[in-house]
């Protein structure tokens, strides 16, 4: 919970900061920016931490994870560098292109954890991850604070993190007792890892795209300063999602353990408990969000959101059916059932994509809250059937 939470309030603190002390129209360059870099983080991650910490027989090595993510963070980098040098000019193409840098050193955390997690040291996962991200938070916002350089403080941050994120994982990771296959390394079994996962990172990727959506649809019809406001009200949405993995993450290795024994009943038992708490945890947080959260952003970031009311509540709906959606897409993968995520996804995509700059046009920051929204429940009502068809189909061929 500690390692979550320093997670999520670095994402939630590096756009405070910048807004403080850059400027609300250089804050949304950096919103825009960091959207980018969150969705290009999947093809770092390339769908690959919930097989791996669902790997129970350990087929594969930790060499060959991890050779597989050296492939997956430079494909993450070299698409980075492209994207940064199409969409911008001058000092904007480095700033672009090291905060790619910050979210790909979440794709090599990934895999130290994933390790973790396969071998149940989810605490020591934890304790990697806060160390890492409170280094990170606080070194942006110090070296901003005193330079006023967004470029050097992204370029700093972005080196030295890397650098503690392989020293203290690398050491985690050789202290803990860890069941290997009795072979030696083999290429071939890397290219099989990244074949697998291909499906899955397609839809992780389509995923983080469909929620970006509304911000590229705004990029094309309104001003930056726009793209301010709408990430300011859309980070809590944001933030529910990651908060959310307090109450699944642990627990997804024992749930794929409960599905492979056939210990159904159990299993049911915990996917229900999960989706309940998540639910109960975000009707607080709506609630809260509509009598208080409005007004702590205002005083948090300085700017002026009261004609954006309805706007947050309806992201914040969007951001509790969204954690909903990512806990049964991570149960799907667990259960080997991730051949339904790729279709899924472009289904919603062909729903929602295509309407999302004409709302933007009609409505405005309202027409991109409402096509976020409409992607979150397309999402949750497909897989939600999908994770109930599954369980009746293994109940029926557990009853022969």
């Amino acid at each position: 919970m500690i390692g979550s939470t320093c997670y999520s309030a670095s994402s939630f603190l590096y756009l405070l900061i910048v807004t403080r002390l850059c400027g609300v129209e250089l804050a949304g360059f950096f919103s825009l920016s960091y959207a980018t870099a969150q969705l290009l983080l999947q093809v770092g991650r390339y769908g690959m931490r919930t097989f791996q910490a669902t790997d129970l027989d350990h087929k594969y090595l930790f060499s060959e994870y991890k050779v597989s993510r050296v492939f997956s963070c430079a494909a993450m980098m070299l698409f980075g560098v492209i994207y940064s040098a199409y969409s911008f000019s001058g000092e904007y193409i480095a700033i672009s292109i090291f905060v790619i840098m910050m979210k790909m050193i979440d794709a090599v955390e990934d895999v130290f954890h994933g390790n973790l997690q396969q071998n149940y040291h989810v605490e020591l996962m934890g304790k990697m991850l806060a160390v890492r991200n409170v280094y990170s938070a606080v070194f942006f916002t110090l070296l901003l604070y005193f330079t006023r350089n967004l470029y050097l403080t992204c370029d700093a941050t972005a080196i030295t993190s890397l650098m503690l994120c392989l020293l203290v994982n690398s050491w985690a990771v050789r202290h803990i007792s860890s069941r290997q296959p009795k072979r030696s390394f083999q290429f071939s079994h890397v290219l099989e890892l990244l074949k697998m996962c291909t499906p899955l990172f397609a839809g992780t990727f389509l995923s983080l795209l469909l929620y970006n959506v509304p911000k590229y649809a705004m990029s094309n019809v309104m001003t930056d300063e726009y793209q301010t406001y709408y990430s300011i009200l859309f980070m809590p949405s944001f933030v529910i999602t990651l908060m959310c993995e307090f109450v699944f993450k642990p627990m997804i290795t024992t749930i794929a353990g409960l599905w492979w024994e056939n210990d159904l009943k159990k299993f049911v038992l915990y996917v229900a408990r999960i989706i309940g708490i998540i639910f109960l945890c975000c009707g607080g947080i709506v609630i809260a969000g509509h009598l208080l959260g409005r007004t702590l952003l205002e005083l948090i970031y300085g700017v002026d959101l009261s004609p954006y009311k309805l706007h947050f509540i309806v992201l914040l709906i969007g951001g509790g059916i969204g954690a909903e959606v990512y806990m049964i897409y991570n149960i799907l993968i667990a259960i080997r059932k991730g051949g339904c995520i790729l279709p899924v996804y472009a289904l919603t995509a062909l729903i929602t994509i295509l309407p999302a700059k004409a709302m933007v046009q009609k409505l405005g920051i309202m027409g991109a809250s409402l096509n976020y929204l409409l992607s979150c429940s397309v999402l949750f009502i497909m897989f939600f059937a999908i994770l109930i068809w599954v369980i009746l189909k293994k109940k029926k061929a557990l009853s022969h």
